[in-house]
């Protein structure tokens, strides 16, 4: 297959940052080759209560002691931990969900690493100084989705070479299609509030077909191919939704603001939130930008006193 190699996507003037995307496409190709061999519980608990798989455990230390060690990383984030991480060198600051989807492993789902890039910022860090947002998709074939301040380009993992596993793009900047044609919601649908449900029933009206698997990655993977919405709402019992904004929703919402597309809270951009600390959850609304402004259009109307 003919195409562009992440060195000449990125190109030369940003010779840290190949590097650096480099070393984190090497190790996810450790993580989609080790997925088939680590079933089963660690035993641990991460820091939202949440059981830990042993391959969540083992992807989460395969990102921290790499990235740490490889002197262009300062700061690490990681869904896995509860603090942030510091090396004594590096120009880099990382927000990472090393494997996101882990409860789709033993039912042989997707699953994906989510990736966040920043330059000489500390953490907790605002979403629109990001540098680059990356993830990577473990599904039929390995697939890189990069955004860089010029656009979103898709790679995928095509045999090895002399420095490792060959990510190859052909090199177009993707952009959301239009019309959009499938949508996803996350959360038991009793918990959504009256406003999602009633946009639920809009795009159920345009006959937007559902698609919903359990992976932020793989979900929204549909969206970017396929044009449409996803969302993690607000639930009744959870108002601020589920997916944490440094790890999920920061970086994915970069992609999609990237993609020509919209990412918001329902009130306004995640990527101007101003975060109050690493484990912050916010309702994430993402997509199609007309889908996404027409939700918050209804997020506000419903908002409204009577």
């Amino acid at each position: 297959m003919k195409g562009k190699t992440l060195k000449e996507i990125i190109g030369t003037e940003e010779r840290s940052l190949y590097r650096l995307i480099s070393l984190i496409a090497k190790l996810s190709t450790q993580v989609r080759e080790m997925i088939p061999k680590e079933l089963g519980f660690a035993g641990g608990i991460n820091p939202y209560g949440e059981k830990q798989l042993q391959i969540d455990v083992w992807s989460n230390d395969l990102f921290t002691k790499k990235l740490l060690r490889s002197g262009l990383v300062k700061r690490l984030a990681s869904e896995e931990m509860e603090e942030v991480a510091e090396a004594k060198a590096g120009e880099y600051s990382i927000v990472l969900d090393p494997l996101d989807g882990s409860s789709n492993l033993k039912s042989n789902n997707l699953l994906g690493t989510i990736v966040g890039v920043y330059r000489e910022k500390p953490l907790p860090a605002r979403g629109r100084g990001l540098h680059a947002a990356m993830y990577f998709l473990y599904g039929p074939y390995h697939q890189l989705v990069l955004a860089l301040h010029d656009g979103v380009r898709t790679f995928a993992a095509l045999g090895r070479g002399s420095e490792g596993t060959r990510f190859i793009s052909d090199g177009l900047v993707r952009q959301l299609p239009k019309p959009p044609t499938v949508y996803g919601i996350g959360g038991l649908r009793e918990k959504w509030t009256p406003r999602v449900r009633e946009f639920v029933e809009s795009l159920e009206k345009r006959k937007m077909s559902l698609r919903y698997g359990g992976s932020f990655v793989g979900d929204y993977n549909q969206v970017l191919t396929k044009g449409g919405f996803f969302a993690y709402p607000e639930l009744t019992d959870a108002p601020d939704g589920k997916y944490r904004l440094q790890f999920e929703s920061n970086p994915v919402s970069f992609i999609t603001e990237k993609a020509g597309g919209r990412a918001s809270t329902g009130t306004g951009s995640i990527l101007d939130i101003e975060p109050s600390s690493i484990v912050q959850r916010v309702p994430t609304y993402l997509g199609d930008s007309d889908l996404v402004q027409e939700f918050e259009s209804l997020y506000h109307s419903k908002s409204q006193p009577a």
